[in-house]
């Protein structure tokens, strides 16, 4: 695959910190922020996305930008949900953009949402994608590969070791990129399995592999420390911006239940679940959503 070349960006910021971006497409097109998964960089494109005579017909300006701790961003380790947010925000008035839509992918689709509720007057829409829930539910593990299971509950009550284990594959991925399929969990379905076999689909759904670590796993581990906590704010705030949801019906990374407790308690949101496609796989229908989005 041949990815459509984006334009690097760093930002000082008056607290000093650094928080890096990119920007591609059109530069004067509709502009829609991807809010990268867990791991990843500002550098995560969908595959379907990378197609620069669809960017130019549809008059479309992504922007990715690298939360704390990953790329050229500086960690942040107490950041929670709305500080990451608020660093979106941050980039989009360095952009200059008054109104900005949102698409948040996997362990991005939480800060995504949160946008609704910081600057619910700029946000055109918000599109989530295989979007993680509130984890803090009783049945928030229920349908999820075990492996996420674990991550998940280190980060809970054990983040020692949750950095130990983060840190190795972290080395892992700084070494050798991305692995297999099965790397990122045995239970994948083959819808998945089928669309991560092509070459370099890892690198455009968790970016490329020396962006993620090249702080080391401070934004990995951070990120996850950041998902099991509760959210600072209640799904009931979110009023006057369409929130969209997406997810696959096979999904075992984020299993669907998240999507549709997500739908229930954002008022005024709207429910799409795919039969058959997996966490990954729902990128058939990415340019589909977009188009949706763009019209909100």
């Amino acid at each position: 695959m041949a990815r459509v070349m984006g334009e690097d960006h760093l930002l000082e910021l008056d607290d000093g910190r650094t928080v890096g971006y990119a920007t591609w497409g059109d530069p004067d097109g509709t502009p829609v922020f991807i809010v990268h998964g867990t791991p990843g960089s500002r550098l995560v494109l969908f595959p379907g996305l990378d197609d620069p005579g669809w960017l130019g017909r549809r008059r479309v300006r992504f922007v990715g930008v690298d939360r704390p701790g990953y790329g050229y961003s500086d960690a942040w380790p107490e950041a929670d949900l709305l500080d990451c947010a608020e660093d979106l925000v941050r980039v989009a008035d360095d952009l200059g953009l008054g109104r900005f839509s949102a698409l948040g992918f996997s362990g991005g689709g939480p800060c995504a949402i949160a946008l609704s509720v910081l600057v619910p007057e700029r946000v055109g829409g918000v599109a989530v994608v295989s979007g993680l829930g509130m984890l803090e539910r009783s049945d928030a593990y229920e349908g999820m590969g075990a492996e996420y299971v674990v991550a998940f509950e280190m980060a809970r009550r054990s983040p020692v070791r949750l950095a130990t284990e983060i840190e190795e594959a972290a080395r892992e991925v700084r070494e050798s990129s991305w692995g297999s399929a099965s790397g990122i969990s045995e239970e994948l379905p083959d819808v998945d399995l089928r669309i991560l076999d092509h070459p370099d689909a890892q690198t455009y759904f968790f970016g490329p592999s020396e962006e993620v670590v090249r702080q080391g796993a401070a934004g990995w581990i951070d990120d996850l420390l950041c998902l099991v906590k509760p959210w600072p704010f209640h799904l009931d705030e979110i009023v006057g911006v369409d929130v969209l949801i997406y997810h696959g019906e096979a999904d075992v990374l984020v299993p669907a239940q998240h999507a549709k407790r997500l739908a229930e308690g954002i008022s005024g949101s709207s429910l799409r679940l795919y039969r058959g496609e997996g966490h990954f796989s729902i990128d058939g229908y990415i340019k589909e959503i977009v188009e949706t989005l763009l019209t909100t």
